[in-house]
C-alpha cells in the first residue's frame, strides 16, 4: 500500500469521526480532552493512543458490522500495522487532518450509489481499489448523516 493510501484512509477516517461528531451520530472524544489526556498519560505514543481511542468509539458506533466483515474503521490486519508504523514515524496531526471534514467528503463523494437504511456492501476490499472504495464511504456516510440513518458501508 503507498503512502498516500495511508493517508486517505486517515483523513477519511478522520473526517467521517468529525461529520458524524457534527451530525449529533456519536460524541466528540476530543470536547473532553482525549487528545490531551493522551499526551499526558502517554508522551511518546499519545497520537498512536488518541488514534486507537478514536478507532475504538468508531468500531462501537459501527457494530451492527459484526464477524469477517471489514469497513471503514477495521481493514486487514496488515494495513492497520502499516497506517501504526505510518503513524509511528510520521508528524500528522489527526486533530487538523479531518478539520475541513465537510469540504472533504464533498470532494470525494463523486460515485453515485443505491443509498438505503441499513449498511451496504460497497465490494470486496482491495488495496488497489482504496481510491474507489473511500469514494464509495463517503457517498453513503454522507447520506447517512444527511438522512440521520445508520446507514454505514463495509467491504467483503
Amino acid at each position: 500500500m503507498t503512502q498516500q493510501n495511508i493517508e486517505d484512509i486517515l483523513k477519511m477516517r478522520m473526517a467521517v469521526y468529525r461529520a458524524g461528531v457534527n451530525a449529533g451520530c456519536w460524541t466528540d472524544i476530543e470536547g473532553v480532552g482525549a487528545s490531551a489526556m493522551m499526551d499526558y498519560i502517554f508522551p511518546k505514543s499519545g497520537l498512536i493512543a488518541y488514534y486507537n481511542l478514536v478507532l475504538e468509539q468508531m468500531r462501537k458506533e459501527h457494530a451492527m458490522l459484526m464477524g469477517g466483515v471489514f469497513f471503514l474503521y477495521k481493514m486487514p490486519v496488515q494495513v492497520e500495522k502499516e497506517i501504526i508504523e505510518y503513524l509511528r514515524n510520521g508528524d500528522v496531526d489527526l486533530l487538523t487532518i479531518g478539520s475541513d471534514y465537510d469540504a472533504y467528503l464533498s470532494s470525494m463523494d463523486t460515485i453515485v450509489t443505491d443509498h438505503g437504511f441499513t449498511s451496504v456492501c460497497v465490494g470486496a476490499f482491495n488495496s488497489n481499489e482504496i481510491d474507489n472504495l473511500l469514494r464509495l464511504c463517503a457517498s453513503h456516510y454522507r447520506y447517512a448523516f444527511q438522512n440521520n440513518v445508520q446507514s454505514y458501508p463495509y467491504f467483503d
